[in-house]
């Protein structure tokens, strides 16, 4: 699959040219949010959504917190990235929590009228579809995997996932263990396992040591 410019850690410049059509948009009030620290929240699970965001620079993550009370991560936003959208545009109250991975300068989006906001921008609404329709499809396949797949096997396309799309991020144990679906110990006994065996990209295993 080819990646797109957000997925390999670059600026997405079709979000960049799209954000700028917002600057001094009389239809949303526009708050620009920089130097948000590492593990702080941009907003939490299950909150209602009022808002969505636009990432300058940084990485953000989103999670999921399960009944059990586990913590999944869904996917990584990285800058020229736009998140919060689907639970704006949809839900109205935000599924998933985002949390900033690496110290981020965000823009916080709130539309005056939500239901009609993106009438006003058809190619910024056209842009959010498409990649509502890519997330889909990823969590579909992701989902699907998990299924089948027992924890060695996703514990290896979960780092190497992470590795191939956002190059240059050092992926804690924790991080690796919650997009694999799994316990960290779980997730560091199949990495040495897998290691031994040649199977770990070397991004990875530089990273790690």
């Amino acid at each position: 699959m080819k990646a797109s410019a957000s997925s390999s850690g670059q600026t997405n410049g079709d979000g960049a040219q799209l954000f700028a059509t917002l600057a001094g948009s009389p239809h949303a009030t526009l708050t620009r949010l920089d130097d948000q620290p590492r593990q702080s929240h941009i907003y939490p699970q299950h909150n209602e959504a009022s808002s969505f965001y636009y990432l300058h620079s940084g990485l953000v993550g989103l999670y999921y917190l399960q009944e059990n009370g586990k913590v999944c991560l869904m996917r990584l936003f990285t800058p020229g990235d736009f998140f919060g959208f689907r639970s704006l545009f949809g839900d109205m109250f935000y599924h998933c929590s985002s949390r900033v991975q690496r110290t981020a300068s965000v823009t916080r989006i709130t539309p005056h009228q939500p239901e009609t906001f993106l009438q006003h921008y058809p190619a910024l609404n056209l842009f959010l579809i498409q990649r509502l329709a890519q997330d889909l499809a990823m969590a579909e396949k992701r989902l699907a995997s998990m299924a089948y797949e027992r924890s060695q096997q996703r514990v290896l396309t979960s780092i190497r996932t992470l590795y191939a799309r956002w190059p240059g991020y050092d992926f804690t144990w924790r991080e690796i263990a919650e997009y694999a679906g799994c316990e960290t110990e779980t997730a560091m006994r199949h990495s040495r396992t897998l290691r031994q065996h040649g199977l770990l990209p070397l991004e990875f295993s530089a990273a790690q040591g």
